[in-house]
């Protein structure tokens, strides 16, 4: 499989967070610095603070579109996000 660059960093892992596991606000799994996000099929909310979104409150990630996050010295897992509509699907690659 090829590897994923970004700022010269290497992809350590991949994680899909589906539709259930969105109902409340869950944290990104993994322990990469960078994050890069992808929605599928519905729009979710997320924040990077540790703090939980909600269906109206976070960063809104539009079905089709990608976010990149460098938390520098953190971690995935600080990185919370909520579905906003049923059928959700999360794509979450992290970066060392």
């Amino acid at each position: 499989m090829a590897k994923v660059h970004i700022k010269g960093r290497t992809n350590i892992k991949y994680h899909q967070l589906v539709a259930g596991s969105m109902v409340t606000a869950v944290p990104i799994p993994g322990n990469g610095a960078v994050v890069m996000i992808q929605a599928e099929a519905q729009n979710v909310r997320y924040r990077a603070d540790g703090e939980d979104p909600t269906a109206a409150v976070g960063v809104l990630l539009a079905a089709g579109e990608s976010h990149t996050i460098d938390l520098g010295e953190g971690s995935a897992s600080q990185i919370r996000v909520i579905q906003t509509a049923g059928g959700a699907i999360l794509n979450v690659t992290s970066f060392a």
